[in-house]
């Protein structure tokens, strides 16, 4: 009899571990904002006008923030994504997007360079960049904080100066709704390509 309610206990037990693994992996994939109704006009790396996130609708996107000239974090981020990309690489409704908080450098053509340095597949990645104002309005929404260093000037009078920024990565479903966020240096892609199974299983 003691046995018995050994037993009980025990499978009573891995019932609860169980259910609250369930509720947690649902929480962990909540809706904790929406960009739905919001409309960010931005360029691409190949000049073409881009309204987000109303261009990408119907897509599960994985967000990052850099910006070509970032010494450290930002190529750290970009090799992460890619090999969350690269995890992926027949899902027709996942893009990836990288947003440069650094629009005054970081031209259309030279988005398209940094993306072909870094061989990456451009066919489901966009890096976009804009007007400034815009571009802040877009990082203050997703919660993206940059602090500029200041800028000295080299030969040709050409600025220099680094950025300090959020180090994070996004993932918004097909409806625009931000679903969860990631340390973009120090994440596992596993994990992350498994959130996103998930939301491309939900369409």
């Amino acid at each position: 009899m003691q046995f018995f309610s050994l037993v009980s206990v025990f499978k009573f037990t891995i019932a609860v571990l169980a259910i609250a693994m369930l509720f947690q992996g649902c929480d962990r994939l909540s809706v904790k904002d929406t960009l739905d109704g919001e409309e960010y006009l931005l360029i691409d790396q190949f000049d073409d006008e881009i309204a987000f996130p109303e261009s990408f609708r119907g897509n599960v996107m994985l967000v990052g923030y850099v910006y070509t000239h970032c010494p450290d974090i930002c190529p750290i981020i970009t090799y992460n994504m890619r090999d969350v990309q690269r995890a992926l690489p027949d899902e027709e409704n996942f893009m990836l997007v990288s947003i440069s908080f650094d629009p005054d450098r970081d031209s259309p053509e030279v988005l398209y360079h940094y993306a072909e340095a870094y061989r990456i597949n451009q066919k489901n990645w966009r890096f976009l960049t804009g007007d400034r104002r815009e571009v802040e309005r877009l990082l203050g929404k997703l919660q993206i904080q940059t602090v500029k260093t200041p800028t000295r000037f080299l030969e040709e009078n050409r600025p220099m100066y680094f950025i300090d920024h959020t180090d994070r990565v996004t993932l918004i479903d097909a409806n625009g709704q931000v679903r969860r966020t990631y340390p973009g240096s120090e994440f596992h892609y596993e994990e992350i390509v498994e959130d996103i199974r998930v939301l491309l299983s939900e369409l």
